[in-house]
């Protein structure tokens, strides 16, 4: 088939981005504390609630968008169902429960080399705090991967102390909230993982800017 003329249209990406952006706001407002922020940077969270920065650059919105694609069509055939959960008055928001309710949180992984790096350790870090607000030892890790054959896409249940887990989520939200008091970034660690900002969850971070500057903002 010939046609007559072709030109780049933006348009319906940038319908799509304000669309994405709208139903993750909804979903996880960013005024608000969650479970997962004691895995994340608590700096980010605290830089959100001020209004600082831009929250999501557009490539990690269109993984999160993924995600919340891939969720839904499991919950639709009846895999998996979101099921919110609460420690200490914090929210969360568990994939789904098996059975035996164990938690299983559900993610999408580019490659099989996701699975095996540093960044994968967050995701057992918010397995543990699923498991600890469900009050169950066990919970599952399956990761969905574009491109991999259904049946070869890993899954993993780690045992956690949920003791020893309810210790550092306790000291992390403590910190947490003394910083959202006082409006104050710079209490918190520049992440929870390190004590620099040469690390996985700093490099790409729309809030790098205004950390590295080390002034609290007005």
């Amino acid at each position: 088939m010939r046609y007559l003329s072709v030109e780049k249209d933006y348009s319906v990406a940038e319908k799509l981005y304000s669309l994405f952006r709208r139903e993750i706001e909804s979903r996880e407002p960013p005024d608000r504390i969650w479970l997962t922020d004691t895995v994340y940077c608590g700096r980010k969270k605290i830089f959100q609630i001020m209004g600082v920065g831009q929250r999501f650059t557009e490539t990690q919105l269109n993984r999160i968008w993924l995600g919340i694609i891939v969720g839904k069509a499991l919950e639709e055939i009846g895999i998996a169902r979101e099921v919110e959960v609460e420690y200490r008055g914090v929210r969360g928001r568990i994939d789904t429960l098996l059975e035996t309710g164990e938690p299983v949180e559900i993610k999408v992984a580019q490659n099989l080399f996701t699975v095996a790096s540093s960044y994968s350790e967050a995701h057992v870090e918010q397995l543990s705090r699923y498991c600890l607000a469900a009050n169950a030892e066990t919970g599952v890790i399956f990761y969905y991967i574009p491109g991999t054959a259904m049946t070869r896409m890993p899954s993993y249940r780690y045992r956690f102390n949920l003791d020893e887990v309810r210790e550092e989520v306790d000291r992390r939200l403590d910190m947490l909230f003394r910083a959202y008091q006082a409006l104050d970034p710079f209490i918190l660690p520049p992440t929870w993982h390190s004590e620099s900002m040469d690390n996985w969850e700093c490099r790409g971070c729309t809030f790098q800017g205004a950390c590295r500057s080390g002034a609290k903002p007005l």
